[in-house]
């Protein structure tokens, strides 16, 4: 149960620091087809701003860390299973479901605008502090869901649903 609780904590953080402007409640399918012109343009600025802004580094190093983090948390789980976890997670094909999303929440001069403040000196700063930025936000995200997952474990017991071991 303890594990599940921090599980769903990383993974709430790992997709909150990770994709800060990529949210959605519902994306549309990344394979639909587009055989328009403006379409392509458009998918093929989307994925020139996740490039420009590192996403796909920043994803491979919160996946890192957020491991590292569980290892050390359970040192009883076999390193085969964090090695077959970790291929599992597949950076292009997460950046492939991410391009329908910044579709549906920008339109191509947006994201031309995007491209551009990233190329500024600002947005470059923005884009190499982002690592340790996200870094610090994972740390807190990881202590905030263990300490509330502690807090409602403790409530369930009190209150005669659970047993601790």
């Amino acid at each position: 149960m303890k594990l599940k609780l921090l599980v769903s904590a990383v993974v709430l953080s790992l997709v909150t620091t990770a994709n800060g402007v990529a949210f959605a409640q519902t994306p549309r399918n990344a394979t639909t087809p587009t055989t328009s012109k403006q379409e392509t343009e458009k998918i093929n600025n989307i994925k020139k701003l996740i490039e420009i802004t590192g996403s796909r580094n920043l994803s491979q190093q919160i996946t890192t860390q957020l491991i590292a983090a569980l290892k050390s948390e359970y040192p009883q789980v076999p390193q085969k299973f964090w090695d077959t976890f970790a291929a599992e997670l597949k950076p292009d094909e997460m950046i492939d479901e991410f391009i329908p999303i910044y579709g549906k929440y920008y339109t191509n001069e947006e994201i031309k605008q995007l491209i551009a403040f990233y190329e500024t000196p600002l947005g470059k700063k923005t884009i190499r502090i982002l690592p340790e930025i996200s870094r610090e936000s994972t740390a807190i995200g990881l202590r905030y869901g263990r300490e509330a997952g502690e807090r409602a474990l403790k409530k369930l017991e009190a209150e005669g649903y659970l047993r601790r071991r």
